[in-house]
């Protein structure tokens, strides 16, 4: 399967991205990079309402069930997302129909009506959405996360989802206002990776097509700033603890710190690998461990995420810091465990390569990131490239102390995890996983002779009631 995109900017400013594939369908999004984070207090969530409006009926489409009855009779499904940083209007159609999909977003995009009825009664709609977001527990968490480590905090309310004042309050033409400030041309990207028969026909089409995208200058995006953390969200229904363990980013996202990156995730992966087989298959403590990254394209910290009982929650984190300490000063990654991972990816190439979705969703992500065309086979390049060396070199100081942050949600628990990491995280204490299994077999023994002891005891108990 061949990989072969496309980058071309269009005369007002649109970036467009063509990535033709052997497929039966294209995978198309419009994205606009504005999101949660662009939005002043008064305005928490006004892009997300936004995005609600822009599919609630067109001239052309009157209604939203206009709209989908007339994708679905062309064989697609269509749909939109707000994030933090992207707006999105995107779908998957036949390849033969693609270009009824294309005219059907512009249309959406340049002649939405958004109609005062219409709004007023979106208003309930977006309210149960908040409410349903603010007691799920993934959105709690990132929410937490996010308000701790970056000051990045929406009173009551998501900092996608907004809030219920806000909600209750956004006008017409405070919507207008916003998308006149903040969608343009210049932040516009239109991507689709599928079957495409004709790319310069593509690309004149979708020039004609959102030529209406005024050239202009779009506001900054606020700065995050990054201030480490030891905090706990107490969730009274919740019988886990939640634990991210995370350090400052070494390398930022440029790149000229692509290799460099590569070789902290080949890191990341091997200790993740080897934190799961002791806290899981040998200790029991946990259903996953997980690598996590939390940030944005500009700034970010990394590690590792679990979750637990509470009452297992200090003996996990000491574990972690132990087997930390182990992997980045004496097990690093050999060349057989690096080849075993590079072998491994393989897979993930080949499902990336034959999946349009994904491969569109990559190539928005890196024009979003590094406003650069992805490069598939660098990067792959890049990885094979990874040495056991490289590691141990870009690896120093993924541990600094002063850039460690500890979120934790859910139930209550006992112990300091900032202590308890700091005491661990040393060679004085450094794990003996052969001294952990001996001890597990020395107890279970015990275990073993104890209930049969008891078992023999209530036998005779038995017989001589006899």
């Amino acid at each position: 399967m061949k990989f072969k995109p496309i980058m071309r900017k269009l005369s007002n400013g649109v970036t467009v991205i063509l990535d033709p594939m052997e497929a039966a369908t294209d995978a198309v999004r419009v994205c606009f990079q504005t999101g949660g984070q662009d939005e002043k207090p008064n305005e928490y969530g006004l892009t997300h309402f936004c995005e609600h409006m822009f599919c609630k009926g067109t001239k052309k489409f009157p209604t939203a069930r206009d709209a989908k009855d007339f994708i679905a009779n062309n064989g697609g499904i269509t749909n939109a997302s707000t994030s933090t940083t992207i707006l999105s209007f995107d779908g998957r159609i036949v390849a033969d129909k693609l270009s009824v999909f294309i005219n059907f977003l512009a249309d959406r995009i340049k002649n939405s009506v958004f109609d005062e009825k219409v709004l007023e009664n979106e208003r309930g709609p977006i309210l149960d959405e908040l409410r349903r977001g603010l007691s799920s527990i993934k959105r709690q968490q990132y929410n937490f996360k996010i308000a701790k480590l970056f000051n990045v905090f929406v009173p009551n309310g998501s900092i996608i989802l907004g809030n219920s004042e806000n909600i209750k309050s956004f006008t017409r033409k405070q919507m207008m206002d916003f998308i006149s400030r903040r969608m343009a041309a210049n932040n516009c990207l239109v991507c689709i990776s599928g079957k495409i028969d004709d790319c310069e026909k593509t690309f004149k089409q979708i020039e004609k097509l959102f030529s209406f995208l005024p050239t202009r200058d779009i506001e900054p995006t606020p700065e995050w700033t990054y201030s480490p953390s030891v905090a706990h969200n107490y969730i009274e229904s919740s019988k886990n603890v939640l634990v991210d363990i995370v350090f400052r980013d070494l390398y930022k996202p440029t790149s000229d710190n692509f290799y460099k990156n590569k070789c902290i995730s080949a890191f990341e992966h091997f200790l993740q690998e080897k934190v799961y087989d002791v806290l899981r298959s040998e200790n029991g403590l946990t259903y996953a461990v997980k690598t996590t990254y939390i940030g944005n394209r500009k700034i970010g910290v990394r590690g590792i995420h679990t979750e637990t009982a509470p009452e297992n929650i200090a003996r996990a984190v000491a574990l972690i810091a132990k087997i930390a300490y182990r992997v980045y000063t004496k097990d690093l990654p050999t060349v057989a465990d690096l080849q075993k991972y590079k072998n491994a990816r393989k897979l993930y190439r080949a499902d990336f390569l034959e999946d349009n979705e994904d491969r569109c969703d990559t190539l928005i992500d890196w024009w979003h990131n590094y406003n650069a065309l992805y490069d598939f086979n660098t990067m792959c390049k890049l990885q094979d490239k990874v040495t056991p060396a490289d590691i141990k070199k870009y690896t120093r100081g993924y541990f600094d102390v002063d850039g460690m942050s500890i979120i934790t949600q859910g139930a209550n628990f006992d112990g300091n995890l900032k202590q308890i990491w700091l005491d661990n995280f040393n060679a004085d204490k450094e794990l003996n996983l052969n001294s952990l299994k001996k001890s597990r077999m020395v107890n279970a023994s015990k275990k073993v002779k104890e209930t049969t002891t008891n078992k023999t005891s209530a036998n005779n108990n038995k017989y001589q009631g006899r």
